[in-house]
């Protein structure tokens, strides 16, 4: 088995409170959900405030090659959202 893990870090836009920086998280945990079972995803705890957030993306399948091109395909799909930037993304296969 081989599983792999997208890091992402964003920068939240237009978000003033705790209540819509969760609105945001929300969103962005269950779009990777409802990729499928072989996807799974958390917050990573850090003290970057409400505007500041960062992921963890898991990804396990038999196959390196598959698991590296699903994960790019859920950094691609992060890219394209008007209320946040991707700061930074890194996968790593193990």
């Amino acid at each position: 088995m081989r599983v792999g893990l997208l890091t992402v870090s964003f920068r939240l836009y237009g978000v003033n409170t705790l209540k819509e920086r969760r609105s945001v998280v929300h969103r962005i945990l269950t779009e990777v959900h409802n990729l499928g079972s072989a996807f799974g995803i958390c917050e990573i705890p850090k003290n970057d405030g409400l505007r500041g957030l960062t992921v963890r993306v898991a990804h396990l399948s038999t196959d390196g090659g598959f698991t590296d091109s699903a994960l790019r395909h859920v950094a691609e799909r992060f890219e394209h959202r008007g209320d946040y930037e991707v700061v930074e993304s890194r996968i790593e296969i193990l």
